[in-house]
């Protein structure tokens, strides 16, 4: 689709391609209704590509890859003057730009519509509820770390040494409030009983540069931008009452792909009806804890910035080829949470929080207690991973064994015994090389600036899909 590379800024015309068919144009078609809350990031040089254009119902929150927690504002470079900038509102309900709701925390705003969505919702038909929340990341600028109260967040975790990072703790916080109101109102509407929940990170910590946010991968190596594990391996956590084995790890290899397939199955689709696709039908992985059709992934390649990645051997070897921008981010990043001044960790507030108990309600035979919790995190505990050996940037071709090298602190690149793997994933990587689309160019157009739409970021421009192509027509409005 030629969008690997650096994200999608605003004011770009680059966007997904409209004849790849998204996830909730696929349930639509079984009966679904279909909403977006918050991120969206995937184009809006024209409203064909947005996101009620591209399948859902409804969407409330922004277009681009961030906005600010309380203006809700976004700034790019002006390509005709880098010392002035593009800066306009980027929050809408649908099409409705939300100026009312300037100075109102974000976080909060997704949360309470979410809510209401699922108060509003009616039962009788199957629900899709994306909620793409801002926590986490950057907020204006590329730097904000908005929180409702910068004083009481930085009394309540004065044992965390930088400022910074005491907000990020509270907005990441206010997050998991909202996830517990989520979940308790669908316990509420009686629709937790046939719910599959998935929370998960798109990607690593920015612990320092580039949209700096002062979270942590350890004990991984790299930041989000690189393809080490601190960069690119997701955490998350699944849950449904209709799965049949519950509370357990699975390390089993499994890529964001594979979530279209494994969602149309569970909502009663044929998947051959999705055609040739890159994922698999994970169900039965996470539901019975099987083992994964998928023996390999590639992570990425990047032909402008010459990086790329895959993995194989069911995700025990990744192969490196270069790294991002000359190695900046390769390094060891982050707080372990296990300094001597931290707080334990507390498993009651696991126990009591608000999304356990709604769980509870319904699975009176599957109690979790303190002991299943501990146990649960030992088998995800790696922080011995780290060796002593000379850090090296990896800026050609590495080799790492993740299954007894995690932390990606040896290069087995020129160890005979594994040379055929190193063959093996040249192999597969030189079959990707040969379908990659090319990057469009990167470039912000005049004719987006926001001043033209009464301070707005909108839409500049009509995309006229060709019935005999699947690039763009575009006509410029005038």
């Amino acid at each position: 689709m030629g969008l690997q590379g650096i994200p999608l800024d605003a004011g770009e015309n680059r966007s997904l391609p409209l004849n790849i068919r998204t996830m909730p144009e696929r349930l639509k078609e079984l009966g679904y209704s279909t909403h977006l809350v918050g991120k969206w990031h995937l184009g809006a040089a024209c409203e064909e590509v947005t996101p009620t254009r591209r399948g859902f119902d409804t969407h409330f929150g922004y277009w681009s890859g961030f906005v600010g927690y309380f203006n809700h504002e976004l700034s790019v470079p002006n390509p005709l003057n880098k010392s002035e900038n593009f800066t306009g509102l980027d929050f809408r309900d649908n099409f409705t730009p939300q100026w009312s709701l300037e100075g109102k925390y974000v976080t909060e705003l997704f949360s309470k519509k979410a809510i209401d969505i699922i108060h509003k919702h009616n039962t009788s038909k199957p629900l899709f509820l994306m909620l793409a929340h801002l926590a986490g990341h950057t907020g204006s600028n590329g730097t904000e770390l908005g929180v409702p109260n910068k004083a009481k967040a930085e009394e309540k975790y004065k044992f965390i040494q930088q400022n910074e990072r005491r907000s990020y703790a509270d907005l990441v916080n206010i997050m998991d409030t909202s996830v517990g109101d989520i979940v308790q109102k669908l316990s509420e509407r009686q629709m937790l009983e046939n719910s599959v929940i998935l929370f998960f990170s798109d990607n690593g910590a920015q612990t320092e540069g580039l949209y700096q946010n002062f979270g942590s991968s350890w004990p991984f190596r790299g930041l989000k931008f690189t393809l080490f594990e601190g960069g690119v391996r997701g955490t998350g956590v699944i849950y449904s009452p209709l799965f049949k084995l519950k509370s357990f790890v699975s390390d089993q290899l499994v890529h964001i792909t594979d979530f279209l397939p494994t969602f149309y199955h569970a909502a009663g689709g044929d998947i051959r009806n999705l055609g040739k696709i890159d994922g698999f039908n994970q169900w039965e992985v996470i539901s019975k804890n099987k083992t994964t059709k998928r023996t390999d992934l590639l992570i990425n390649i990047d032909d402008v910035n010459h990086y790329s990645g895959i993995l194989g051997y069911n995700g025990r070897y990744k192969l490196l080829n270069g790294s991002f921008s000359d190695g900046i981010y390769n390094d060891y990043y982050g707080d372990s949470g296990r300094n001597s001044g931290d707080p334990p960790y507390d498993l009651k507030l696991v126990l009591n929080s608000p999304t356990n108990l709604a769980i509870q309600k319904i699975q009176r035979d599957t109690y979790l207690d303190s002991e299943k919790i501990q146990a649960l995190r030992k088998q995800v505990d790696i922080a011995a991973c780290r060796s002593g050996s000379e850090l090296f940037k990896c800026n050609s071709m590495c080799l790492f064994d993740l299954y007894n090298d995690p932390c990606e602190t040896r290069n087995l690149i020129k160890d005979e015994n594994v040379k055929d793997v190193v063959k093996a994933l040249k192999g597969k990587y030189f079959d990707y090389l040969k379908e990659v689309v090319p990057q469009a160019k990167k470039q912000i157009e005049p004719k987006s600036n926001p001043r033209n739409f009464n301070n707005t970021w909108s839409p500049w421009i009509s995309c006229i899909a060709s019935k005999k192509r699947s690039r763009f027509i575009d006509e410029i409005r005038k």
